[in-house]
């Protein structure tokens, strides 16, 4: 399923298989620059590698951090890379 965010325009002219192919289109540069950041901080984890694609990975908290980590050079504190309890977990 695409996410809601990243759909098409409704200014957009064409068929469904068009603005599909498009939507996948855009999806796929959004992943191709999280994967460049990723490899930028040294990170062993790729974006849209999961079952559910880069929509679930967005859901990962940790392949957030390491993206930022990539675009900002710096480290995000506060991110247990481990977590021992469930509060590690939201924390």
């Amino acid at each position: 399923m695409i996410p809601t965010c990243i759909r098409a325009p409704r200014s957009i002219q064409g068929s469904t298989d068009d603005v599909t192919r498009q939507t996948r289109s855009i999806v796929q540069i959004y992943t191709d620059w999280a994967n460049h950041y990723l490899e930028r901080a040294r990170s062993r984890r790729r974006a849209g590698t999961s079952g559910g694609g880069l929509a679930r990975d967005c859901a990962d908290g940790l392949l957030l951090a390491d993206v930022l980590e990539g675009v900002t050079g710096q480290k995000v504190p506060r991110a247990h890379r481990k977590p021992r309890n469930p509060q590690q977990m939201v924390g």
